[in-house]
This record gives structure tokens, C-alpha cells and sequence, in this order.
């Protein structure tokens, strides 16, 4: 990258933050247009087509959670018919908005059915604080509520994130490394600004480890960049050992996976045209069989 070119990528960046536009640096210079694509000898191998949920009664009610010397509230969806073997997926709302709200619009129940308790957080998402980051503590507190009180494996956790909370959870894997089984994000990116750097000068967090991560993102969303979320994915494929180059089919024509990933750490991005600053009507159902793929991996 000449010099001339970092100056325009910087002026770009004080141009579009106080508009509400989220770039990453480290995106500006991997933009993702240089992939060969490759069509999977299965494309259903690790993001096959999801489907809707069986429609079973739900159980919506609020819970206090008690973190860092605070009581928060999560609103809490519990299938009446709960599989013997649940998992736990959080799912997290943006800038704005609220559990309660979150839940009306995007009920990701309608792809995970019976098999998952589901915990909607309300928060402002801190993306910024290192060391005693409250938010952490109540994300993490509602993991250990809600995984005692359903009697869930802690190796059956999952998140997925919009806008901020869809960067709210990829910081959290970055922070708390086994905690979270995958995340999925949303209209969102990677970590940045934390403590240390990875060889390749991406952002990395003390003790981080390779978590299985799908990226989904609209071409038209002009509230996070789309090469925010390319990046994301791109990140965590470095994070995760996987060919930075190469990438497979799937079952989506949206959608694609990192080659070269190991087994246990599979990468995935969706890229959906048209869509603006939302979640896809697709992401339920495809981030829920993407952590599938990963569950069905023995530990």
C-alpha cells in the first residue's frame, strides 16, 4: 500500500465514523476480491439449506441477572417441549434497540424449534473497555444461569449478533476463549483495538483460540460497510487456520465457506445483494444450521 493510498484510507475513515459508518482499517486493506471460488465436492457439509422449525409453544418471560454488582434483565424463550439435550443461543440486538423489540422482529425460535433455550440480552454493547467490561460479566452471567438452570452442556453455547451486538460477540470469543461454541454476526465485524496483534498485524486478544464463525452481511447496508463484514469473516480464518484464498460452495447461493478450515473451526460468509442494514430473512435458519455442522463435531 503506497503512502498516498493509507492517507485516502484514513481521511475515509474520519469521513464515514461520525455518519454512523463502521470501518475497520485492517478491512481496507483485505477487501476479499481476490478469492477462487470452488465448488465443494458437498456443499451441505458444513452450511447445508436450513428449514423452518416444526411451530411448537414458547415460553417468553424476563429473568434478573445478577453481574459486576448489577441486576440486568434478559428476556428468555423456552420451548414447552424442550429437547433432553438443549443448547443455549444467545441472540443479540443493535444500537437502539431492545430484547423485547429484538425478539418481535427477528424470533429466532422459528429455526431452532424445541431444541434451544433462547436469552435476548438488553444492553449498549461495550466494545471498548479491555479489563472489568460489565457487559462481558453479564453476558457471561446469563451463561451461567441459564445453562444451570436448564441443565445445559456449557459446550452447547452459541450466539448471534447484530449491528453491535453482532461486534459485541465477536469480541467476547476474542475475550473469553471456550466459552461460546460459534457465533454468527450479523451486519457487524471483527474485534479491533485489543491488547496484542497476530502476526499478520489483525487485532488479538491474550489466550484467544479459533471459534467457528459465520459472517452475514448486506451489499446495500450503508450503517456498517460490507467490508466490514467480509472482513470478519476473513479475520477469523486467519484466527482459525483457514485458506485465505480459497473458498467452497454451499448449499446457499449466498453463502460460502473458507477451505483449508480444520473441522472444529469451519468459516462462513454470506454476502446478500439487495439487503440493507438488517438480518437476512434467511440468517436464522442458516446460522442455525451452520451451528449444527459444528455441533455434530465431537469436543
Amino acid at each position: 500500500m503506497t503512502r498516498r493510498t493509507k492517507v485516502l484510507a484514513a481521511v475515509l475513515v474520519v469521513m464515514l465514523l461520525p455518519l454512523g459508518f463502521v470501518v475497520s482499517p485492517s478491512s481496507l486493506l483485505h477487501r476479499g476480491n481476490e478469492h477462487v471460488l470452488l465448488p465443494a465436492k458437498d456443499p451441505s457439509a458444513i452450511l447445508p439449506h436450513g428449514k423452518p422449525a416444526p411451530l411448537r409453544d414458547v415460553t417468553v418471560d424476563r429473568r434478573k441477572v445478577v453481574a459486576a454488582d448489577r441486576t440486568r434483565d434478559v428476556l428468555v424463550v423456552t420451548p414447552k417441549k424442550l429437547d433432553p439435550s438443549p443448547w443455549l443461543i444467545l441472540v443479540l440486538h443493535g444500537d437502539g434497540g431492545s430484547a423485547v423489540s429484538f425478539h418481535g422482529a427477528y424470533a429466532y425460535e422459528r429455526a431452532s424449534g424445541a431444541k434451544a433455550v433462547l436469552a435476548y440480552p438488553d444492553g449498549g454493547w461495550d466494545l471498548e473497555t479491555l479489563d472489568g467490561n460489565t457487559d462481558e460479566a453479564y453476558f457471561a452471567g446469563i451463561i451461567d444461569t441459564l445453562t444451570k438452570e436448564f441443565s445445559i452442556d456449557p459446550s452447547n453455547v452459541f450466539a448471534t449478533g447484530y449491528s453491535s451486538g453482532g461486534f459485541f460477540i465477536n469480541v467476547f470469543a476474542c475475550h473469553r476463549p471456550g466459552v461460546l461454541r460459534a457465533i454468527a454476526s450479523s451486519a457487524a465485524g471483527a474485534p479491533y483495538n485489543q491488547k496484542q496483534k497476530w502476526p499478520n498485524g489483525f487485532a488479538g486478544c491474550p489466550g484467544q483460540k479459533p471459534v467457528p464463525m459465520m459472517a452475514l452481511h448486506g451489499t446495500a447496508d450503508f450503517g456498517v460497510s460490507l467490508e466490514s463484514g467480509r472482513f470478519s469473516a476473513q479475520y477469523w480464518a486467519y484466527v482459525n487456520g483457514c485458506d485465505l484464498v480459497k473458498q467452497e460452495t454451499t448449499a446457499y447461493a449466498e453463502c460460502v465457506t473458507y477451505a483449508g478450515c480444520p473441522t472444529k473451526s469451519p468459516v462462513a460468509y454470506c454476502e446478500v445483494p439487495g439487503l440493507g442494514h438488517w438480518v437476512w430473512k434467511e440468517s436464522a435458519e442458516a446460522s442455525f444450521a451452520f451451528f449444527g455442522t459444528v455441533a455434530a463435531e465431537p469436543q
